[in-house]
């Protein structure tokens, strides 16, 4: 901005007279001309003038002053050395405010400060520090006892007030200076305006919050699918915690064992700048399986490329359970009828294939890995059918006697049993070939006939808990159709 010689005396409070004497003696100053011929100068002029009046005021002579600054520019200190030129133009270029004072008064000060105060830095050379309400804990005289950690450093955050009225959060340290001699010659204020920053963290704080307190779990990401926010919805979720997810790739770290296919459909419909809404399988940290779901959003910059990926994730595996319940039950119920009617046709001594028939269906229904059929009576446990064989060589092998057995057990509850886990079930012993095949979870429904207990039906999987509370239904109902089968054994 250019001004009239007139303004820039009004601003240093240097006569228009001894500005033009400053001009014609020292050169000092060097205005430019306007079409009518009026000097012009600009805010380096009223700097130049108000760092000679600062340093005729700290004791040296006008020419003196002229020349230091006509040398090494506004930002000068009292005490030469032609490392001064270089060390000023570093504090003028400085991100940080810098403001040295001394008894109240402003001794030094770099344009940065002078912008964060609202004002030139003439006005900050010529008006008392506590002008700017800056405190007297700022420029503190006692910053020269009591040093802190010896070097007296005291470090602030405040609202410090501008010359038009307007505040800003500051942050920053002041320091006091020392001589050679030991004696306190000031304090210097390092200075910066926060205020962007601590509203935008508070913004930062606001949005984290509200993605918080929601219940759907809230993950972001990286086109590439590295996670960059999960909110706590995600860590109750997945189990892993918030500081574990950041950084890590949500597609190979969630991801099931055995990949799904969908998972990669639906992150490649992602990135062809696609909404996306579906059911995902996703693996939490211990290693289960839950039914998820997803609703995917890309971000898009101001060109439309996609710049991350943001996805809405609710466990679904409830609803799921409750469908596949649902849809195994009338499963169950129409493979009871299929084969109950196969049984009230059988004749005599042709019950057999009926039996194997039922044992498979148990088997592949249940999804488990062996079937078998044991009759039970007074003296013996005798294997009846099995599938697959339980021996090559004779399918009628014994089976433990009494309550020490699940089969015996069955048999004498009279109801369905079902074993989660055979290695912490410490109703009965394990066979020595169910240890042998790795049989961890079982269920078994008695036979019953018109004299207790004829058989006892089973199924075995080497997983643990297979067996969910429509297979206990499922199994007495797979029993009594095989009750039907063997009526005419049970009539003889």
């Amino acid at each position: 901005m250019e001004i009239r010689v007139g303004e820039l005396a009004k601003r240093t409070g240097v006569g228009v007279g001894t500005l033009r004497a400053w001009e014609r003696r020292f050169h000092l100053l060097e205005p430019l001309r306007s079409p009518a011929g009026h000097r012009l100068y600009d805010e380096d002029d009223v700097q130049r003038v108000d760092a000679v009046v600062r340093l005729v005021s700290d004791g040296l002579t006008l020419p003196a002053a002229v020349a230091r600054v006509a040398n090494m520019g506004t930002g000068v200190q009292i005490g030469g050395g032609g490392e001064e030129f270089f060390f000023g133009q570093i504090l003028q270029v400085a991100s940080q405010g810098i403001w040295v004072s001394r008894d109240g008064r402003t001794r030094y000060v770099n344009a940065k400060m002078a912008e964060l105060m609202g004002c030139s830095v003439g006005e900050l050379l010529t008006r008392p520090v506590f002008a700017f309400h800056m405190g007297e804990d700022l420029f503190a005289d006692g910053a020269r006892g009591d040093p802190v950690n010896g070097s007296g450093r005291l470090s602030f955050t405040r609202e410090l007030h501008r010359a038009d009225g307007s505040t800003f959060l500051a942050q920053g340290t002041t320091t006091p200076l020392f001589n050679h001699s030991g004696q306190f010659e000031g304090s210097v204020a390092m200075v910066e305006d926060i205020t962007a920053r601590t509203e935008e963290e508070a913004q930062s704080r606001y949005r984290n919050a509200l993605l918080d307190a929601i219940g759907e779990a809230v993950l972001a990401a990286e086109p590439d699918g590295t996670i960059v926010y999960a909110n706590t919805a995600a860590e109750r979720l997945f189990g892993w915690k918030v500081s574990e997810l950041i950084g890590e790739n949500g597609l190979e770290l969630l991801a099931p064992q055995e990949p799904d296919p969908l998972g990669r459909d639906f992150h490649s419909s992602l990135l062809a700048k696609n909404r996306e809404s579906g059911e995902l399988r996703l693996s939490r940290k211990d290693g289960t399986q839950m039914m998820v779901r997803v609703t995917g959003t890309p971000v898009l910059d101001r060109n439309r490329e996609v710049v991350g990926l943001i996805a809405v994730l609710v466990d679904n595996s409830d609803q799921h359970r409750i469908e596949h319940e649902l849809r195994a039950q009338e499963q169950q119920a129409e493979v009871v009828a299929l084969l109950g009617a196969d049984a009230l046709r059988v004749q005599p001594g042709d019950e057999k294939p009926v039996l194997m028939e039922v044992i498979e269906a148990v088997r592949r229904v249940l999804q488990s890995e062996h079937g078998l059929l044991v009759d039970t009576g007074p003296h013996d446990n005798v294997l009846r059918v099995s599938s697959p064989p339980y021996d090559d060589s004779d399918e009628s092998d014994q089976i433990p006697m009494g309550s020490r057995s699940l089969t015996g057990y069955t048999a004498r509850a009279g109801k369905v049993v079902v074993v989660e886990d055979a290695l912490r079930d410490r109703r009965f012993d394990i066979a020595p070939r169910s240890r042998e095949i790795g049989i961890r979870s079982a269920i078994a429904a008695p036979v019953l006939a018109s004299d207790g207990v004829r058989a006892v039906l089973m199924a075995a999987s080497k997983e643990p808990s297979m067996f969910s509370e429509s297979s206990v239904h499922f199994m007495q109902n797979m029993a009594n159709v095989v009750g039907i089968a063997l009526r005419h054994e049970c009539a003889t």
